[in-house]
């Protein structure tokens, strides 16, 4: 117990918590130990700015570069009146309509997962999305999968209605659908489009599956 204690003492020392803030080790993978803060209603404003910014994509089951995708593919067909193709449209309006009944999108958790989680090598005031990216590559390793699906993802997400093998299952097909759907969008972008942020950040994520 006392070197719990010592060695509690020695993280908050080394990040220069305040006196407050309450850290707890949450789990660790691939040899690499991730922490989180016990409060979560006492994160500190850098990382609690970039949750809520998370959480906002998390209730519209999409992501802003998505978002920002779609919105192109529309003005793009929009940009001739007469050549506007309506059949084009109804199929990007229904992939709206599809991410609406989506019951959780779970790229958007790992991301919530990347900011709410943090290693010894970050600053637990601060977020840096670069870095979350390279944590989220780490946990979508096979074997790292079924674990992080059962506990960081389910805690998060609270989908407890839902058992661990429905949730990998429900996510594989979502990712899927996003996939199909980005395939769709991306016939309707310039290729000045295509290396805009938002198009290489949605082509890095379909690499990744």
């Amino acid at each position: 117990m006392i070197q719990v204690i010592k060695n509690l003492f020695a993280y908050r020392k080394q990040f220069r918590l305040i006196e407050g803030h309450q850290v707890i080790e949450a789990f660790k993978i691939d040899g690499i130990q991730y922490y989180e803060f016990q409060d979560i209603y006492d994160i500190p404003c850098g990382r609690a700015f970039a949750i809520r910014d998370i959480l906002e994509e998390l209730s519209m089951r999409t992501t802003r570069p998505f978002l920002q995708a779609h919105v192109t593919a529309v003005q793009n067909i929009l940009s001739n009146p007469k050549t506007i193709n309506i059949p084009e449209l109804a199929k990007l309006n229904q992939q709206l309509q599809e991410r609406l009944d989506l019951i959780i999108d779970t790229e958007i958790v790992y991301k919530l997962a990347s900011i709410y989680y943090f290693d010894d090598s970050e600053k637990p005031y601060e977020h840096s999305f670069k870095y979350g990216i390279e944590k989220i590559n780490k946990w979508k390793r096979k074997d790292d999968m079924d674990f992080f699906m059962l506990e960081p993802i389910k805690k998060l997400a609270n989908l407890t209605v839902l058992l661990p093998e429905d949730l990998q299952v429900y996510s594989m097909v979502a990712q899927k659908m996003t996939n199909k759907q980005l395939d769709n969008i991306f016939t309707h972008l310039s290729e000045s489009d295509k290396k805009k942020d938002f198009a290489q950040t949605l082509t890095s994520q379909m690499e990744q599956d």
